[in-house]
């Protein structure tokens, strides 16, 4: 039997797919449509014209089209999803009585779940919906208000299905000629809504197992709203780039579309969407054109949403229509309807004006730390802040024997790890990574080649010996560096063999792997003897444990930590791939450096004309001299300055109730000291000594140095907000919604900030952040002072006002 319409995706595989639940609903559908149809409003309609969807031409017919019309002054009322209609019907048969309230007709809809009552319409109670509204009173139910126009249409149902039928003094009954006379020419012009302003309409749900909120009807002309915001507005701005039009071929999908969206917006409420729907230009068109269902598009809309609030918690309109509330409101969805504020999205706008202004600030420390000059060589300002988090990830992979400890569990020795993704368009200018990659690890590939020589030689060996030869025993080599096809047997293997002694206590040296197409690196790990690496790279970025026990020969038994650095580039789309909603809880995100290189705004780079070997040069004798530097890292000061960056973050949030924004911040402070580490290592290279081949000992970091690691650390809190911000918003929001809301706003510490003038007094800042205490406001003030975003400009102590005086600096607020 073919349960599916025409035209529709349930059909073939993905009909089969469903689950048996779902296989039901359809064939009820199905088996709905082949049900006799009937308008009980309606004794019939003035002749029109229709296009025919199979053969695409016109055809005259009393089509179904409410300006077309002549009432029959008769009514129904739909009541659904009632769990038991037997039941409801029983308790009218004792309260009412059908024959006064002139009721004809009692069914049990097709699908079982519902009833439908027809009667006579009296000119003394309204229009269809007062005298609808009126029957619902009598009977104690709630009305399907999308039935309140003139051309809506019912399924009968078979004989059986009967509760109650007065047919024979419905046909003797005479209609309310004064009714049809006042109201038909009305229906005509379009309008259906309630006579009666203080009637109420609502949706149809749980009828008669449990009470329903009620929503005030508004009378025509007055523009329907959404949380004290006009609809029609809304939906303006969420179609303002294009309309549904004709020649797309995209009405009926969209109008779909609206509807879904609409009754996640109005509580489920059929007759308000319904009303908007058609009321869209549009959507009128195709009702003109070809007598366009708009009520069973609704009806679709009403189960597309059913089902989706059976497999998620709360489900959430469109992304374009999430964006169009931001748009016209100011404010987003969740903040609306739930009271409370959503993490930061970082726009492209906002990164890429932060990008330039981070390139003049490593531009400026550079006088400190003058590597950066040759690492960031060709590249223009807004590309400094990629350069910088690819060198520091070469140069940390140097410093595989060194370690620090850090202020959770100061007690374990912590070893640099990086896990860096740099994101552009292709042909962005992502090649200077390759560049860093030849000149910084050129220490770890001349150490390679003598395993790799030594590997290759064995399997020739093996290759040529017989099967009753003595086989040569296989060669315990290190090789570090490794390609994104790498089995993971080979890689475990290298890995545990990468083992020095430094002051007398093994350490498992760093793999490190570098690819320039991270969609290349995705797509091998999905099959072959290297799938799936994300367990590895988890476990790498906190060094954690990990092991195999495999009954392959070739595979070692053995527990390990994994000591790992990957630093790749790649697209958007490549991103996409890599960290997604479905996999976002696994962590990867915030254990990952996403940095974006913004595209090139047809610029071109600069013509260079005079070959320069110095700079490879420099980069490539630091890289020898990190390659031999072992030993504890005297980076306390460090460690704490990025605690306290932590701690004024997680006030940050705190305040703005973000649980995204606290996920996001976690790790953050781990990569403001790894990536800043190479670096402040050689400004202070003069406070070393050799012990032996190695270089050690103990230095002090200084203001400098806070400069560069707060540098990096705000870097990668803002760019882990831009790329997943939304994602972890989603998450918290619904672990298993697959939704994705990617809006920009400012949240409440931001705009509290801005409202501040630029001089201002403690009572300045209790007012604009809305504080409590003049303990609050010292602690507030305090963080703004330590982030740099403002100074102290007289004291009250010194002052002649009495009044302590602040001013901004001018400094970016992330």
């Amino acid at each position: 039997m073919k349960f599916c319409k025409d035209m529709t995706k349930d059909k073939g595989q993905t009909f089969l797919k469903k689950t048996n639940q779902q296989k039901l609903l359809l064939f009820a559908e199905y088996e709905k449509g082949e049900h006799p149809f009937i308008n009980f409003c309606a004794r019939g309609y003035d002749e029109s014209e229709v296009k025919d969807k199979k053969t695409g031409k016109m055809k005259k017919g009393p089509w179904r089209k409410q300006k077309y019309v002549h009432l029959s002054g008769l009514v129904a009322i739909d009541i659904d999803h009632v769990e038991d209609p037997q039941a409801v019907f029983e308790r009218w048969q004792k309260e009412v009585d059908f024959k006064a309230l002139k009721i004809y007709l009692i069914y049990v809809t097709p699908r079982g779940k519902g009833l439908r009552v027809v009667f006579r319409c009296e000119l003394s109670r309204g229009n269809l919906i007062d005298n609808q509204m009126w029957m619902c009173e009598k009977l104690g139910v709630e009305p399907d208000a999308s039935c309140k126009d003139a051309s809506r249409g019912y399924f009968l149902t078979s004989t059986e299905n009967f509760l109650y039928d007065d047919l024979t003094q419905m046909y003797a009954d005479e209609a309310d000629e004064e009714f049809i006379q006042k109201y038909e020419p009305e229906y005509r012009a379009g309008n259906s809504s309630s006579t009666q302003t203080g009637t109420k309409a609502s949706k149809s749900v749980g009828q008669g197992t449990k009470a329903v909120g009620q929503v005030d009807a508004q009378p025509v002309g007055d523009p329907l709203k959404w949380r004290g915001y006009e609809i029609q507005e809304i939906i303006n701005a969420r179609y303002s780039e294009k309309i549904p039009c004709k020649e797309d071929s995209n009405r009926h999908t969209e109008s779909l579309k609206l509807a879904t969206d609409l009754l996640l917006m109005l509580d489920g409420d059929k007759g308000q969407v319904l009303q908007i729907v058609k009321s869209q230009p549009w959507v009128q068109e195709i009702i003109d054109e070809r007598n366009e269902d708009v009520e069973q598009t609704v009806d679709s809309a009403a189960d597309c949403v059913a089902q989706k609030e059976k497999k998620y918690a709360g489900s959430l309109p469109s992304k374009v229509m999430l964006e169009a509330v931001q748009k016209v409101t100011g404010r987003t969805y969740q903040e609306i309807i739930k009271g409370v504020s959503q993490t930061v999205i970082v726009s492209d706008a906002d990164i890429d004006r932060w990008l330039w202004d981070w390139g003049k600030q490593i531009e400026a420390l550079a006088e400190d730390f003058p590597l950066i000059k040759d690492i960031c060589k060709g590249l223009k300002l807004n590309q400094y802040p990629a350069a910088l988090f690819v060198g520091g990830g070469f140069l940390m992979t140097l410093m595989t024997r060194c370690t620090y400890r850090f202020y959770h569990r100061p007690e374990e020795l912590r070893r640099l790890n990086n896990s860096t993704l740099i994101i552009g368009d292709p042909a962005s200018g992502k090649s200077f990574a390759t560049r860093l990659y030849k000149l910084l690890t050129a220490p770890i590939v001349d150490a390679d080649k003598k395993g790799k020589e030594a590997i290759n030689a064995y399997r020739e060996e093996m290759k040529t010996k017989g099967a009753n030869k003595e086989k040569p025993k296989k060669p315990k080599v290190v090789v570090r560096i490794h390609p994104a096809r790498t089995s993971n047997a080979q890689f475990i293997q290298d890995m545990v063999n990468a083992v020095e002694v430094v002051d007398g206590v093994e350490m498992q040296l760093h793999m490190l792997t570098f690819d320039t197409e991270l969609d290349n690196t995705v797509t091998v790990q999905k099959g072959g003897s290297w799938i799936d690496k994300q367990s590895l790279e988890l476990k790498a970025f906190h060094n954690e444990e990990d092991g195999q026990a495999y009954s392959n020969i070739d595979s070692i038994l053995q527990d390990f930590v994994v000591t790992w650095n990957y630093i790749y580039t790649g697209t958007p789309n490549a991103l996409k791939k890599k960290v997604n909603e479905q996999n976002f809880g696994s962590g990867l995100a915030t254990r990952l450096s996403c940095i974006p290189l913004p595209a090139t705004n047809f610029e071109m780079m600069d013509r260079e004309t005079r070959v320069d070997y110095e700079s490879d040069n420099l980069l490539k004798d630091w890289a020898y001299k990190l390659d031999k530097m072992k030993g504890e890292l005297t980076v306390e000061k460090l460690v704490d300055e990025l605690y306290d960056w932590t701690a004024r973050r997680m006030a940050d949030a705190k305040d703005n109730n973000s649980k995204a924004d606290e996920m996001l911040l976690k790790r953050c402070s781990y990569h403001g000291l790894n990536f800043a580490a190479p670096f402040i290592v050689m400004r202070h290279w003069d406070k070393l000594h050799q012990d032996g081949e190695y270089w050690c000992g103990e230095f002090e970091t200084d203001e400098v140095d806070w400069k560069l690691s707060e540098l990096i650390v705000n870097i990668q809190y803002a760019c882990q907000r831009h790329y997943f911000g939304a994602m972890a918003e989603t998450y918290f929001d619904n672990k298993n919604r697959e939704a994705s809301v990617n809006v920009k706003r400012q949240p409440r510490t931001v705009e509290a900030f801005n409202r501040l003038p630029d001089e201002f007094t403690p009572e300045d800042v209790m007012r604009c952040f809305n504080l409590a205490t003049d303990g609050a406001v010292h602690s507030k003030t305090r963080r703004l002072l330590d982030d740099h975003l403002i100074e102290k400009v007289s004291d009250s102590r010194k002052s002649g006002s009495g009044k302590t005086l602040y001013r901004k600096t001018g400094s970016i607020i992330v």
